[in-house]
Protein backbone atom coordinates (compact mmCIF):
# COMPACT_ATOMS: atom_id res chain seq x y z
CA UNK A 1 0.00 0.00 0.00
CA UNK A 2 1.34 3.36 -1.04
CA UNK A 3 0.66 6.44 1.13
CA UNK A 4 0.81 9.85 -0.55
CA UNK A 5 1.54 12.75 1.80
CA UNK A 6 0.68 16.30 0.75
CA UNK A 7 2.98 19.12 1.62
CA UNK A 8 1.74 21.58 4.30
CA UNK A 9 1.28 24.33 1.71
CA UNK A 10 -1.03 22.11 -0.32
CA UNK A 11 -2.94 20.96 2.77
CA UNK A 12 -3.81 24.47 4.01
CA UNK A 13 -4.05 26.35 0.68
CA UNK A 14 -6.44 24.28 -1.39
CA UNK A 15 -7.15 27.09 -3.83
CA UNK A 16 -3.66 26.63 -5.22
CA UNK A 17 -4.89 23.38 -6.65
CA UNK A 18 -7.59 25.17 -8.65
CA UNK A 19 -7.19 26.03 -12.24
CA UNK A 20 -5.99 29.60 -13.03
CA UNK A 21 -9.34 30.44 -14.68
CA UNK A 22 -11.24 29.49 -11.50
CA UNK A 23 -8.95 31.65 -9.35
CA UNK A 24 -9.54 34.62 -11.71
CA UNK A 25 -13.32 34.35 -11.23
CA UNK A 26 -13.10 34.48 -7.44
CA UNK A 27 -12.82 38.37 -7.26
CA UNK A 28 -14.16 41.58 -8.93
CA UNK A 29 -12.33 43.07 -11.83
CA UNK A 30 -11.26 46.70 -11.90
CA UNK A 31 -13.89 47.52 -14.52
CA UNK A 32 -16.65 46.06 -12.34
CA UNK A 33 -15.50 48.15 -9.36
CA UNK A 34 -15.41 51.33 -11.46
CA UNK A 35 -18.93 50.69 -12.79
CA UNK A 36 -20.24 50.01 -9.28
CA UNK A 37 -18.70 53.23 -7.99
CA UNK A 38 -20.22 55.16 -10.90
CA UNK A 39 -23.68 53.76 -10.13
CA UNK A 40 -23.32 54.61 -6.43
CA UNK A 41 -22.14 58.12 -7.32
CA UNK A 42 -25.12 58.66 -9.60
CA UNK A 43 -27.52 57.47 -6.90
CA UNK A 44 -25.88 59.69 -4.28
CA UNK A 45 -26.12 62.72 -6.59
CA UNK A 46 -29.80 62.04 -7.17
CA UNK A 47 -30.48 61.76 -3.45
CA UNK A 48 -28.59 65.01 -2.77
CA UNK A 49 -30.45 66.90 -5.48
CA UNK A 50 -33.76 65.53 -4.20
CA UNK A 51 -33.12 66.61 -0.61
CA UNK A 52 -31.83 69.99 -1.78
CA UNK A 53 -35.00 70.53 -3.81
CA UNK A 54 -37.19 69.59 -0.85
CA UNK A 55 -35.27 71.97 1.41
CA UNK A 56 -35.56 74.81 -1.12
CA UNK A 57 -39.31 74.27 -1.41
CA UNK A 58 -39.68 74.28 2.38
CA UNK A 59 -37.68 77.51 2.75
CA UNK A 60 -39.55 79.25 -0.08
CA UNK A 61 -42.88 78.25 1.49
CA UNK A 62 -41.79 79.64 4.85
CA UNK A 63 -40.66 82.91 3.24
CA UNK A 64 -43.98 83.18 1.40
CA UNK A 65 -45.82 82.79 4.71
CA UNK A 66 -43.65 85.52 6.26
CA UNK A 67 -44.31 87.87 3.32
CA UNK A 68 -48.04 87.18 3.47
CA UNK A 69 -48.05 87.90 7.21
CA UNK A 70 -46.22 91.21 6.62
CA UNK A 71 -48.77 92.22 3.97
CA UNK A 72 -51.70 91.19 6.16
CA UNK A 73 -50.34 93.12 9.16
CA UNK A 74 -50.07 96.29 7.08
CA UNK A 75 -53.58 95.78 5.71
CA UNK A 76 -54.85 95.51 9.28
CA UNK A 77 -53.02 98.75 10.10
CA UNK A 78 -54.75 100.47 7.18
CA UNK A 79 -58.14 99.28 8.40
CA UNK A 80 -57.56 100.45 11.97
CA UNK A 81 -55.49 103.66 11.64
CA UNK A 82 -57.35 106.78 12.79
CA UNK A 83 -58.41 109.45 12.23
CA UNK A 84 -59.62 109.11 8.65
CA UNK A 85 -62.02 111.98 7.94
CA UNK A 86 -61.77 112.83 4.28
CA UNK A 87 -64.43 115.54 4.38
CA UNK A 88 -62.53 117.39 7.10
CA UNK A 89 -59.26 117.05 5.18
CA UNK A 90 -60.91 118.48 2.03
CA UNK A 91 -63.10 121.09 3.75
CA UNK A 92 -61.45 123.87 1.76
CA UNK A 93 -61.98 122.02 -1.52
CA UNK A 94 -58.44 120.68 -1.77
CA UNK A 95 -56.45 118.34 0.40
CA UNK A 96 -54.99 120.06 3.43
CA UNK A 97 -52.39 117.92 5.22
CA UNK A 98 -52.14 120.42 8.08
CA UNK A 99 -55.38 119.19 9.64
CA UNK A 100 -53.96 115.65 10.01
CA UNK A 101 -57.22 113.91 9.14
CA UNK A 102 -55.81 111.33 6.70
CA UNK A 103 -53.21 108.81 7.93
CA UNK A 104 -50.12 108.53 5.76
CA UNK A 105 -50.96 104.85 5.14
CA UNK A 106 -54.17 106.01 3.37
CA UNK A 107 -52.77 108.92 1.38
CA UNK A 108 -52.82 108.84 -2.39
CA UNK A 109 -49.72 109.79 -4.37
CA UNK A 110 -51.10 113.31 -4.94
CA UNK A 111 -51.71 113.74 -1.21
CA UNK A 112 -48.18 112.53 -0.43
CA UNK A 113 -46.87 115.18 -2.85
CA UNK A 114 -48.78 117.88 -0.94
CA UNK A 115 -47.49 116.51 2.38
CA UNK A 116 -43.95 116.77 1.02
CA UNK A 117 -44.51 120.39 -0.05
CA UNK A 118 -46.78 121.76 2.70
CA UNK A 119 -46.05 119.48 5.64
CA UNK A 120 -48.27 118.75 8.64
CA UNK A 121 -47.27 121.36 11.20
CA UNK A 122 -43.48 121.08 11.30
CA UNK A 123 -42.76 122.10 7.75
CA UNK A 124 -42.42 120.08 4.55
CA UNK A 125 -41.87 116.35 5.05
CA UNK A 126 -38.78 115.13 3.20
CA UNK A 127 -39.23 111.43 2.62
CA UNK A 128 -36.06 109.42 1.91
CA UNK A 129 -35.86 107.51 -1.37
CA UNK A 130 -34.45 104.36 0.27
CA UNK A 131 -35.05 102.53 3.55
CA UNK A 132 -33.71 104.77 6.34
CA UNK A 133 -30.76 103.39 8.25
CA UNK A 134 -31.36 105.33 11.46
CA UNK A 135 -34.19 106.96 13.38
CA UNK A 136 -34.50 110.70 12.64
CA UNK A 137 -34.52 113.35 15.35
CA UNK A 138 -37.85 114.02 17.03
CA UNK A 139 -37.68 117.61 15.80
CA UNK A 140 -37.51 116.43 12.18
CA UNK A 141 -40.78 116.78 10.26
CA UNK A 142 -40.20 113.28 8.90
CA UNK A 143 -40.08 111.72 12.39
CA UNK A 144 -43.83 110.85 12.63
CA UNK A 145 -43.59 109.04 9.27
CA UNK A 146 -40.52 106.91 9.98
CA UNK A 147 -39.70 104.25 8.63
CA UNK A 148 -41.61 104.97 5.43
CA UNK A 149 -39.87 106.13 2.27
CA UNK A 150 -41.03 106.95 -1.26
CA UNK A 151 -39.93 105.05 -4.33
CA UNK A 152 -38.07 107.46 -6.64
CA UNK A 153 -38.61 105.84 -10.04
CA UNK A 154 -40.15 102.97 -11.96
CA UNK A 155 -43.71 101.75 -12.05
CA UNK A 156 -44.11 102.44 -8.32
CA UNK A 157 -42.63 105.93 -8.41
CA UNK A 158 -43.99 108.20 -5.68
CA UNK A 159 -45.67 105.39 -3.74
CA UNK A 160 -45.20 104.86 -0.04
CA UNK A 161 -42.95 101.96 0.95
CA UNK A 162 -41.05 100.54 3.87
CA UNK A 163 -38.59 97.74 4.50
CA UNK A 164 -40.32 94.40 4.99
CA UNK A 165 -38.86 91.86 7.36
CA UNK A 166 -38.96 88.40 5.76
CA UNK A 167 -36.46 86.09 7.51
CA UNK A 168 -34.12 86.69 10.42
CA UNK A 169 -31.50 84.00 11.02
CA UNK A 170 -31.58 83.14 14.74
CA UNK A 171 -28.03 81.70 14.61
CA UNK A 172 -26.13 84.50 12.87
CA UNK A 173 -28.47 87.30 13.92
CA UNK A 174 -28.60 88.62 10.35
CA UNK A 175 -31.56 89.45 8.13
CA UNK A 176 -30.91 86.82 5.48
CA UNK A 177 -33.87 87.69 3.26
CA UNK A 178 -35.46 91.15 3.25
CA UNK A 179 -37.96 92.81 0.98
CA UNK A 180 -39.96 95.96 0.43
CA UNK A 181 -43.61 96.65 1.23
CA UNK A 182 -45.25 99.02 -1.26
CA UNK A 183 -48.71 100.51 -0.73
CA UNK A 184 -50.89 101.82 -3.55
CA UNK A 185 -53.91 103.85 -2.43
CA UNK A 186 -56.65 104.98 -4.82
CA UNK A 187 -59.98 106.69 -4.30
CA UNK A 188 -62.64 104.34 -5.63
CA UNK A 189 -65.16 107.14 -6.19
CA UNK A 190 -67.94 104.88 -4.98
CA UNK A 191 -71.30 106.56 -4.38
CA UNK A 192 -74.71 105.57 -3.05
CA UNK A 193 -78.09 107.05 -3.97
CA UNK A 194 -79.58 108.79 -0.95
CA UNK A 195 -82.73 110.91 -1.24
CA UNK A 196 -82.43 111.02 -5.02
CA UNK A 197 -78.86 112.26 -4.80
CA UNK A 198 -75.52 110.54 -5.16
CA UNK A 199 -73.64 110.51 -1.88
CA UNK A 200 -69.92 109.86 -1.97
CA UNK A 201 -68.88 106.99 0.27
CA UNK A 202 -65.27 108.16 0.68
CA UNK A 203 -63.99 104.61 0.15
CA UNK A 204 -60.38 103.96 -0.73
CA UNK A 205 -58.76 100.87 -2.10
CA UNK A 206 -55.32 99.93 -0.77
CA UNK A 207 -53.10 97.40 -2.48
CA UNK A 208 -50.30 96.08 -0.29
CA UNK A 209 -47.47 94.38 -2.15
CA UNK A 210 -44.46 92.68 -0.58
CA UNK A 211 -41.52 91.99 -2.89
CA UNK A 212 -38.41 89.98 -2.03
CA UNK A 213 -35.66 87.94 -3.67
CA UNK A 214 -34.65 84.40 -2.78
CA UNK A 215 -31.81 82.63 -4.59
CA UNK A 216 -31.73 85.36 -7.25
CA UNK A 217 -35.39 84.80 -8.07
CA UNK A 218 -37.97 87.57 -7.44
CA UNK A 219 -41.17 86.86 -5.52
CA UNK A 220 -44.13 89.05 -4.57
CA UNK A 221 -47.28 88.80 -2.49
CA UNK A 222 -50.17 91.21 -3.01
CA UNK A 223 -53.44 91.71 -1.15
CA UNK A 224 -56.21 94.33 -1.47
CA UNK A 225 -58.44 95.93 1.13
CA UNK A 226 -61.07 98.69 1.29
CA UNK A 227 -61.36 101.40 3.92
CA UNK A 228 -64.24 103.82 4.37
CA UNK A 229 -63.78 107.16 6.07
CA UNK A 230 -65.00 107.59 9.64
CA UNK A 231 -67.37 110.39 8.60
Amino acid sequence: MTIIMLSPSRQFEPDRCLQPTLRARAAFTLIEIVIALAVLGTMASGVYLGFNGINTYAVSSRLYSEALAAAQNHADLILSKDPFDRDAAYISGAFNPLVNKVPVELMTTAELDLLASVGSGSGPVVFPTAPPTSTPAKTDAYYPYYPYYRIPSGDDAGKLAKKAFIYHDPVTGLDVVTGSLVTTVTDTGMTMDFVNAATKLNTRKATVKVEYTFRNRPYNVSIDTLRTANQ
